[in-house]
């Protein structure tokens, strides 16, 4: 019975990087770490959400425009209402970062729903270790075992290597990983802890402005549109902080799962592609190498050549 056995040390080196590179790696958390973020990200990324922060930021607009006007019209002096004269002299610079918050998150959905619907994202590392356990196995019997123990073994590793080269397929990881690697460079700008201070700096500067609004604002005659439209901001003002602070919370939880995932990303850069990209063909190259390698190492009748 000839044994071939470069075929089967190539197997068992294959076997020994699958079961143990992605621990080595780290692969187990960066994926939990990307799969916290996409579970924890999901009710901010609901078409009714997106609409109703889209509102949100348009009665904050109004609600500006109306405080300036009513400044104007009742030559408001400045520093009479030192908090309102903060959020006004900062008022552009922090609508077009809420605005540009929003247009990113807006621009990301279509990409985050593909990732979100690849199934099992979390359970492929151990898809992977179990392959490379197997291919030990299966190295080992194609060298010392008894030859209707290495065909069986053989056939075992031809149905794990199928296993490896559909997960993609049927868990949609072609097209989700792809996704993913957009959706990570949409969110890049505001996943930084520095986005994020400032964005809660802003917040605070809203929730004094419209305080006062609340309060010592209401001494000031106030009548027609820009009225309303500051009236609107405070009567919404509990929704619309809520919908904020909710937002800006969700980006700070999820900073250290977005650099997992990125590095995940940045695994092959080296080479110049994306490694969530490359990670569907990573698998399907090591089911086929895999598969190949059983069949070229499953003993066969003849002279055993030494």
């Amino acid at each position: 019975m000839r044994r071939p056995k470069v075929p089967a040390l190539v197997l068992l080196a294959l076997g020994v990087l699958l079961a143990v590179g992605p621990i080595v790696s780290g692969l187990f958390a960066k994926v939990a770490a990307g799969n916290q973020m996409i579970d924890q990200f999901a009710p901010y990324m609901e078409t009714s959400a997106l609409s109703r922060y889209r509102a949100d930021l348009g009665t904050l607009q109004r609600g500006t425009s109306g405080v300036d006007a009513i400044y104007r019209q009742e030559d408001v002096a400045t520093g009479r209402f030192p908090l309102l004269d903060d959020y006004r002299s900062q008022s552009t610079a922090i609508q077009n970062r809420a605005s540009g918050l929003l247009d990113l998150v807006t621009a990301a959905e279509p990409d985050y729903r593909r990732v979100a619907d690849i199934g099992g994202f979390d359970r492929i590392p151990f898809l992977i270790v179990a392959g490379g356990v197997v291919a030990i196995y299966g190295g080992c019997m194609l060298l010392e075992g008894r030859a209707s123990r290495a065909r069986a073994a053989a056939g075992l590793l031809v149905l794990t290597s199928a296993a490896l080269v559909a997960s993609p397929l049927m868990s949609g990881l072609y097209g989700g990983a792809a996704a993913g690697h957009r959706m990570l460079q949409s969110l890049a700008p505001v996943m930084r802890p520095g986005e994020v201070r400032q964005l809660q700096s802003d917040f605070v500067v809203l929730v004094e402005a419209v305080g006062e609004l609340d309060t010592s604002f209401r001494s000031v005659p106030q009548h027609g549109v820009a009225a309303a439209d500051v009236a609107a901001l405070v009567d919404d003002w509990p929704l619309v902080s809520s919908d904020l602070a909710s937002l800006v919370g969700v980006i700070e939880n999820n900073i250290g799962n977005f650099d997992a995932l990125g590095n995940l990303d940045a695994f092959t850069h080296a080479l110049g592609v994306s490694g969530l990209s490359a990670f569907p063909w990573l698998l399907v190259g090591a089911g086929v190498t895999s598969a190949g390698l059983s069949v070229a190492a499953t003993p066969r009748r003849g002279k055993e050549i030494r």
